[in-house]
C-alpha cells in the first residue's frame, strides 16, 4: 500500500506545473542561424528567458497568461525564418496554432510546456512518453 501511495504522489509531483513563470528559449534565424538547427544544445549560445518578463503583443487581445513556448517556422518570397518564443495564447486558440503579427505565411508550429520544451520540435512527445513509461512504473510497483 505505501508503494501505491508513493508511486502516485511521485507521478502527481512530475505532473504538476510550479507556480513559477515559464523559460523558454528566445531567437529567430535572420538574426542567429543557430536558432534554425532541429536541436538547440549548450553550444548554440541561445538566450532563454523568463516569459513574464516578455512584453506581450499589443497587437494580439485576451491574451492568457503564458504556459508554452513555441517553435514556428515562416516563410515568404524572401525566404524561411525558424523562430522560437514564449507562446502568447489568445481565448480560444487551439493548440499548436501561431499567429504572427507579419505577412510572413506559418509553414509549421510547435508549441510545448515546460522550460525551455522548444528546444527541439520532438519535446512534447518525449514528456508524452516519460508520463507514460511513469505510470506504467506505478502500475507495475502495486502488483
Amino acid at each position: 500500500m505505501l508503494k501505491q501511495v508513493i508511486g502516485v504522489l511521485f507521478i502527481a509531483l512530475c505532473l504538476m506545473h510550479s507556480a513559477s513563470a515559464i523559460k523558454c528559449y528566445q531567437c529567430k534565424s535572420l538574426t542567429d542561424p543557430n536558432c534554425a538547427k532541429d536541436k538547440i544544445d549548450a553550444a548554440s549560445n541561445i538566450r532563454s528567458v523568463d516569459c513574464d518578463t516578455v512584453p506581450k503583443p499589443n497587437t494580439m487581445e485576451q491574451l492568457q497568461p503564458v504556459t508554452r513556448c513555441n517553435k514556428v517556422v515562416t516563410s515568404d518570397r524572401a525566404g524561411t525564418i525558424v523562430s522560437r518564443d514564449c507562446h502568447f495564447e489568445s481565448i480560444g486558440q487551439k493548440e499548436n496554432e501561431c499567429t504572427v503579427t507579419h505577412s510572413r505565411q506559418v509553414e509549421s508550429c510547435f508549441t510545448c510546456k515546460g522550460d525551455l520544451c522548444n528546444a527541439s520540435g520532438a519535446g512534447r512527445f518525449l514528456a508524452i512518453s516519460a508520463t507514460a513509461l511513469l505510470a506504467i512504473f506505478a502500475v507495475h510497483m502495486s502488483l
